[in-house]
């Protein structure tokens, strides 16, 4: 059986999902609850990739995200 690493499985309770974007240089960093609420607990780092985008420029493919 194999377990994909979903949002709410990565971050503790603690932790906060950063986010920073290689065109503007723009950074953000949202708590395990606002991360869990706007992508969901089962998100998959695909998903994360393919949702967020930049709050600045607005550029959605060079934006990078890590726990």
């Amino acid at each position: 059986m194999t377990i994909y690493p979903l949002l709410a499985r990565v971050m503790g309770p603690h932790d906060t999902l950063k986010l920073e974007c290689v065109a503007c240089s723009h950074r953000a960093e949202w708590p395990r609850g606002i991360a869990l609420q706007v992508l969901g607990p089962d998100a998959t780092p695909y998903d994360v990739r393919r949702r967020i985008r930049c709050g600045v420029c607005g550029d959605k493919d060079r934006v990078k995200a890590w726990v």
